[in-house]
């Protein structure tokens, strides 16, 4: 039995035959707690952490961003029951942090309790827009498009209430991609498709943040992630891969993900498909199409992608000019160390 699971049965052993107290002086140690016990099995122990906390006799406290990251905790292991309870303790103390506000509804509209997140929504309403914060916007309108798709109440005012919130959400946070990608997923949830696809290709080609300058752009990958989704039974190759190339030109200004992987391999599906449709009469489109494939297989770990590749691989390669010297697909590494050179 190696060292990992041995730890692992003796603190499973630990937590059976204890029922030792929880105790934390501060809300920052509350949050190294819950680090420390992160797993499925540990759920007892992080709920006997929560009564400790919001019992107020016990004089647990902490910055409203240290409550924030408590949170976040919390909805890594989804237990938004817990997150409820915490921001309702938190919210007591800091009634207007809209962070905390936004932690909350996103926790109501995450477990199905719209009755008690529209109290919480509006309470945030009783702020000015202007205070709002964007993750309030953010979590806000993710909690309406919740409602929306389970058709919680009425539908068509939850569909406008979203769309105000939104416009409010780009005019107070300009440069956030979030409102513009938020604006098309709420249309998507109400079926108006090809509005939304022209509100995303808007968002990514026309958009300027800053009226007072003509240069501004917005880095919108997710909106040209969500746009490529919904381009995904059309047959316009040609956007398909000027959205991946405007994909990939915005995950270099910004941080990278796995979206780039993503907008690789759509690029090479849509590349792949013009060589089928010339009948693979053009070597330099089989060719490009190949190398794209060879750099999305690189960037890949999903293995259904990997599967895909390979077969459509396979395919193009018996049609590829042996003169261009296209190998065969190969794993390679995406990270290559240099070894010291030998005195």
């Amino acid at each position: 039995m190696d060292e990992e699971m041995m730890q692992k049965l003796a603190f499973m052993q630990a937590m059976n035959n204890s029922e030792e107290d929880v105790f934390v002086s501060s809300i920052d140690e509350a949050d190294t707690f819950v680090i420390l016990h992160s797993n499925l099995s540990d759920a007892r122990i992080r709920r006997r952490l929560v009564d400790f906390i919001t019992d107020e006799e016990n004089n647990v406290w902490g910055a409203a961003d240290e409550y924030w990251n408590l949170m976040m905790r919390f909805f890594a292991v989804r237990d938004y029951y817990s997150v409820i309870r915490l921001c309702d303790f938190a919210l007591r103390i800091y009634p207007r942090n809209a962070d905390l506000l936004a932690c909350m509804i996103r926790a109501c509209g995450a477990c199905g309790n719209y009755t008690l997140g529209m109290e919480w929504l509006n309470q945030a309403d009783q702020l000015e827009r202007r205070w709002w914060s964007s993750r309030l916007f953010h979590y806000s309108i993710i909690y309406l498009q919740e409602k929306l798709k389970n058709h919680v109440g009425d539908s068509d005012q939850t569909l406008k209430q979203g769309l105000e919130m939104v416009n409010d959400f780009i005019r107070y946070f300009p440069y956030d991609e979030h409102g513009y990608n938020q604006r098309a997923e709420l249309l998507i949830i109400a079926n108006r498709r090809e509005e939304a696809i022209r509100d995303l290709q808007n968002s990514i080609n026309d958009v300027q943040p800053d009226p007072n300058d003509r240069h501004s752009s917005l880095v919108a990958s997710q909106c040209c992630v969500t746009l490529l989704n919904l381009l995904d039974d059309s047959n316009d190759y040609a956007l398909i891969i000027d959205i991946a190339n405007k994909g990939l030109l915005n995950t270099t200004q910004e941080q990278p993900s796995s979206s780039i992987s993503f907008f690789m391999y759509r690029k090479a599906l849509a590349l792949d498909a013009i060589a089928v449709l010339d009948k693979f009469s053009n070597p330099n489109k089989v060719k490009e199409a190949l190398l794209a494939y060879q750099s999305a297989y690189d960037l890949n770990r999903d293995r259904e992608y990997a599967r895909t590749i390979e077969r459509r691989y396979a395919i193009l390669y018996a049609h590829a000019d042996t003169k261009d010297n296209i190998g065969r697909l190969v794993r390679r590494p995406l990270f290559v160390s240099e070894e010291s050179a030998e005195e």
